[in-house]
């Protein structure tokens, strides 16, 4: 036999066995460096990262802009296909001004939130540095009014105001004043890095630019390769399980931006009702920290209380108060009625993902960690309930699917199956 009917002939029945082989091999050689050169890798990985910063700030730019820039650009391409002859040049200028009106949208959000934060936070550096030993005095007779009859609590009052006073004056005048010259030292060398970011921002907001207006050709270009990739059965599976990660992505940013968008205008007005100050930033800082689950309220909630003790202690109580029932109310009424169906993740396991992409990485871990975690989750329930269906277990999954998502639940949380007898029984 020679080689090429040796080929014909026995390389399909061994070319799988050598592809597996090979694939194992090539695993245990990334797993090796992970383990072994994790140092390494992770250098490697971080400088790779930030010589790409700018590609992924376009990205993310790009898809946060672009619901916005297909609703603008089919109102725009309806418009002008009544007054241009030519449909293509018509779509062409759709497409650019959607973008443009976006972009210029976004951007004059940005101005509007830095133009209401920047001077109301350094006012309040400034004031923190002057007011905050009479506020605590203020607030110490106060509670000593408040426990007048209580000697244990008087006590405790007067020790935490002496040590606070004590740790206030050492601060700035021990600490903060002496060491003044490293910290601008500091100041100094960190504006290099404020200038390498900001560079990769305008970068970024050029890469979106590109990414926005060629939306479509990326999408077709997708679309060749994994036609190419997958045979039909295959490339069915992946293309609506894409649109499954686009779909709860989109989903639970809007929604949570939503949800965020009403709780810094509820903040607001509590803020005029209560006659605090600087509601505006107030709610701003409120707004922007709820996006974060579970931690975010109370990230955004303390630096607004150390801003309102500045000018009146008890208000600050007061505020604490509000802010503590509002995240109750926003966490089990307003946030769960937009996001009803998005997510489908218990509170333990939002928890959990959020503890677990936010300790990996950091802020944009918080952000997205939820969303990531969803799809993951899909992922593993999916082949779970392939084997079981593969082994003739579907009454199994049935039931579980009966007792814990009945059909009076959102029904395309259900699998195709169950979905399938329902239809067929209503049938």
């Amino acid at each position: 036999m020679n080689f090429k009917e040796f080929r014909e002939t026995q390389g399909r029945k061994y070319f799988p066995i050598a592809a597996v082989i090979f694939a194992l091999f090539v695993v245990c050689i990334l797993f090796f460096f992970l383990v072994f050169r994790f140092q390494a890798v992770r250098s490697g990985l971080a400088t790779v990262m930030g010589i790409l910063a700018p590609f992924f700030y376009g990205a993310a730019f790009a898809y946060l802009l672009r619901p916005m820039c297909k609703y603008f650009e089919h109102n725009f391409e309806h418009r002008l296909r009544l007054r241009m002859a030519n449909p293509k040049r018509a779509g062409s200028l759709a497409n650019v001004l959607s973008v443009a009106v976006s972009l210029l949208l976004a951007l004059a959000a940005v101005f509007l939130l830095l133009t209401l934060t920047l001077q109301s936070v350094f006012n309040s550096i400034v004031d923190l540095a002057v007011m905050l030993p009479g506020q605590i005095e203020e607030l110490t007779t106060w509670l000593e009014g408040l426990f007048a009859e209580n000697e244990v609590a008087l006590n405790y009052i007067h020790n935490l105001s002496d040590s606070v006073n004590t740790w206030f004056t050492n601060f700035f005048g021990n600490e903060l004043l002496p060491n003044l010259q490293e910290i601008l030292n500091g100041v100094s060398a960190g504006a290099v890095t404020i200038l390498t970011e900001l560079v990769n921002l305008f970068i970024g907001l050029v890469v979106a630019i590109y990414l926005l207006t060629s939306r479509k050709k990326w999408r077709a270009q997708l679309k060749m390769v994994l036609r190419g990739i997958f045979p039909d059965k295959a490339y069915a599976a992946v293309v609506k399980e894409l649109r499954f990660i686009d779909r709860t992505f989109t989903d639970y940013i809007s929604g949570r931006i939503l949800d965020s968008v009403i709780v810094g205008v509820i903040v607001y007005v509590a803020c005029l009702v209560m006659g605090l100050p600087d509601a505006a930033l107030i709610a701003v800082v409120n707004g922007i920290t709820n996006i974060i689950p579970y931690f975010g309220p109370y990230i955004g909630a303390i630096p607004s209380a150390l801003l309102i003790f500045m000018d009146d202690p008890v208000k600050c109580i007061w505020f604490i108060i509000f802010i503590l029932i509002l995240q109750q109310v926003d966490g089990n009424i307003i946030c769960p009625k937009i996001l009803s169906g998005k997510v489908g993740l218990s509170s333990f396991w939002v928890l959990f993902s959020t503890l677990l992409f936010g300790g990996l990485f950091g802020f944009v871990g918080l952000l997205i960690g939820v969303p990531v975690f969803v799809v993951f989750y899909d992922l593993i329930k999916k082949a779970i309930y392939w084997a079981l269906g593969k082994r003739g277990q579907e009454e199994l999954i049935e039931r579980y699917e009966d007792t814990y998502h009945p059909p009076t639940q959102e029904v395309k949380k259900r699998p195709a199956f169950l979905r399938a007898r329902e239809d067929k029984k209503r049938t």
